[in-house]
């Protein structure tokens, strides 16, 4: 597996999450004023950004093993199941 591929593809979502979250948190605005509800921003975009490594660690890591699986099986001589 490329794990340069897999952390550069977690970084991208990463941005995208964290941006995601930060959108979130301007347009869902809380009508409360405690302490706990103030940096809600900060909450989602913590949130979205590593949600987004995550994902994208996952999505890169299940396409290279397709990628490979479908090799090894095109390498597969006919007839064995």
């Amino acid at each position: 597996m490329n794990w340069r591929r897999m952390f550069y593809t977690g970084l991208v979502n990463t941005v995208v999450g964290i941006g995601l979250g930060l959108v979130l948190g301007k347009l869902v605005e809380s009508p409360y004023t405690s302490p706990a509800y103030r940096n809600l921003d900060r909450i989602y975009m913590t949130v979205g950004g590593v949600g987004g490594f995550a994902l994208g660690w996952s999505w890169e890591g299940l396409r290279q093993l397709k990628t490979k699986r479908d090799l090894e099986e095109s390498q597969r001589p006919p007839g064995k199941s």
